[in-house]
């Protein structure tokens, strides 16, 4: 067993910024292998470690060396946030050393892991948020997890993933799925965090968007003496959300927001301001009975998907959440009775959706995530 890949290991941090003051509100450790040798990037290194079957030990050396750092470099209120493998949840993120208190530490989990799946990652989440630590969901938009991941985990903290926000300046889709986060977000209460931000144009229109907190190389690269003062934002760019050529049709925003809607394992569906459902995905189908071609094309207050509120009474027009949600122009979280295809009543939970077209400043319809309050209950 050759071990040569663990020594020399070093830590490059790349600032977290606050994208209304430019402030470093903390720092993400990231691992490097020994300059000069055959695993100095992270791919090698975890490579390797997979090989001889160290992950775990790779893992518990990326924790302690990302907690010296922040012991060494952290100011003030400074976070550290440290990446974790859900594969090792059970790993102790302090070890003997001095440390951080708890709630100076940020945990990221990636989105890529099937987190939901894992019980044990699950349990040890929920201790960690007992314990003090901020919980952040990493690279969030790419994953297969969805909204599900955020309603199980409860995070403090959602980095949206870098393929959202490359580009994003010219990009009308990926403006209408960020800006979709950002009221999710706020309805929530939970902080964004884009990833990746590489260009003065992508700042800008992400501060424009009022997403919090940023990263990537125009704020700051990762490197072991990274950037200790406030970053200097930008005052004026030439390129801004109504100045965008080439904007998606309305058709356009709902059918990508259809396709999101058929990748999630959420139960999900997709309505037009005229109230037209445009999309029902797989989990819908299974959660309800009503199947998609029963659904879709269909006006989403006809007798098959009426909503009730708790004592069974239709909702009025007004009250509906999807209606609500579009004339608010802001996500709706409503407890309310949805109806199987068997006509038996259940108490169901909806987190309704605005869909917005960035450069007409309209709404073109919303997005409806729903679930059964009793989450072992299957329609």
């Amino acid at each position: 067993m050759n071990t040569e890949f663990l020594d020399g290991l070093w830590v490059a941090a790349q600032p977290i910024v606050d994208l209304s003051t430019g402030d470093i509100v903390g720092y993400e450790t990231l691992i490097r292998g020994k300059p000069g040798s055959a695993w100095t990037s992270p791919a090698q290194l975890f490579t390797e470690a997979r090989r001889q079957g160290l992950d775990a030990t790779l893992e518990a050396r990326c924790r302690t060396l990302g907690i010296n750092w922040a012991l060494e470099h952290l100011t003030g209120t400074q976070k550290l946030f440290l990446n974790i493998n859900g594969k090792y949840a059970s790993l102790p993120i302090h070890g003997h050393e001095p440390s951080l208190t708890t709630t100076r530490i940020a945990l990221e989990i990636s989105e890529d892991h099937n987190t939901l799946e894992n019980a044990d990652c699950l349990q040890q989440i929920q201790q960690w948020r007992e314990d003090g630590y901020n919980i952040v969901i990493d690279d969030y938009g790419v994953g297969y997890a969805g909204l599900g991941l955020l309603l199980a985990i409860q995070p403090h903290i959602v980095k949206i993933d870098r393929s959202l926000i490359t580009g994003i300046d010219h990009h009308i889709v990926r403006q209408s799925v960020v800006m979709h986060f950002r009221d999710l977000a706020v309805d929530q209460g939970i902080t964004l965090l884009a990833e990746g931000i590489e260009t003065a144009a992508e700042l800008h229109i992400l501060q424009q968007m009022g997403i919090p907190l940023g990263q990537g190389f125009a704020l700051g690269r990762p490197q072991a003496e990274p950037a200790a003062s406030p970053v200097p934002l930008p005052t004026k760019v030439s390129v801004g959300v109504s100045q965008i050529t080439s904007p998606a049709s309305d058709q356009e925003i709902l059918q990508k927001a259809a396709e999101m809607a058929y990748d999630t394992s959420f139960p999900t569906y997709i309505v037009t301001r005229t109230r037209r459902i445009v999309a029902w995905n797989t989990a819908a189908v299974t959660l309800t009975g009503w199947s998609q071609s029963q659904i879709e094309q269909h006006p989403c207050h006809d007798r098959r998907l009426n909503h009730h509120d708790l004592t069974g009474r239709p909702l009025c027009v007004g009250a509906c959440p999807l209606v609500w949600t579009m004339a608010k122009n802001r996500a709706h979280k409503q407890r309310l009775i949805g109806f199987s295809a068997e006509g038996k009543p259940h108490e169901i939970e909806v987190l309704a959706t605005p869909l917005w077209n960035p450069v007409t400043h309209k709404i073109v319809g919303a997005i409806e995530y729903f679930w059964p309050v009793n989450e072992a209950e299957l329609f």
